[in-house]
């Protein structure tokens, strides 16, 4: 038997893997497996390369992960500076300065400040204002009303099927695109009454699209930068 393969069959008892094996010796992986068809090893030199395994794939998993994060970030950063010039023009549209200044109000802004859900989301319980928004999305933001979800939100004294129902008529979304809501009942002091503008719920409007998302925050830098002092 070579000596080689003698010592690669020691190596390999002992737990070492290919790579490492095929590196000491300078041995092709091909030449290890022919070398290794029939070999048995321990049980502890078969944990020692699971184990091993496991770190390296771990290892790569998390800098797969960094890099990703890292490229979406420059992703989001570039959409965010582009879509912040364009405010110079859409400004003059008093449509799309009344929906991005609610949005800036109203909508969900966490995803650009480190919140990992990164998806827009307006809500409110003002029809009208639904009503604005709904215009907003899809005649600026050119938005399908298929890719646009809602959900209601609401105490335990509104009827979400009618709530459901009449949010649905009055933005065009269908029932079956609203998310189901399920809240448990809240403890309502005795001294305190329901709401009574609250009879159909706060209405969520979403829209989950990573880009879309960061081209409205881009949206509200451009008009913080306009109107700013």
């Amino acid at each position: 038997m070579r000596p080689e393969k003698q010592q690669a069959i020691k190596l390999r008892k002992n737990g070492r893997s290919y790579s490492q094996i095929g590196k000491y010796l300078n041995v092709p992986k091909s030449t290890l497996s022919y070398w290794f068809s029939n070999l048995k090893i321990s049980q502890d030199a078969q944990d020692l390369i699971n184990i091993r395994s496991h770190k390296k794939s771990t290892a790569a998993l998390i800098k797969r992960n960094k890099q990703q994060t890292f490229l979406a970030k420059e992703r989001a950063a570039v959409i965010r500076e582009e879509s912040k010039k364009e405010v110079v023009n859409l400004i003059k549209d008093p449509l799309f300065v009344s929906g991005i200044s609610l949005y800036w109000a109203e909508g969900y802004k966490k995803g650009a400040y480190g919140s990992k859900w990164k998806s827009v989301d307006f809500a409110n319980s003002d029809p009208e204002m639904i009503s604005i928004m709904m215009k907003f999305f899809i005649k600026i933001c050119g938005i399908s009303i298929n890719k646009i979800r809602a959900q209601v939100i609401a105490h335990e004294n509104v009827n979400i099927d009618l709530a459901v129902k009449y949010w649905s008529k009055l933005t065009k979304i269908s029932p079956e695109r609203f998310i189901k809501t399920s809240l448990p009942k809240k403890i309502i002091s005795k001294n305190k009454r329901k709401n009574s503008n609250l009879t159909h719920g706060t209405l969520h409007i979403r829209i989950n699209d990573v880009r879309f998302f960061f081209k409205i925050i881009g949206w509200i830098d451009g008009l913080k930068k306009i109107l700013g002092p």
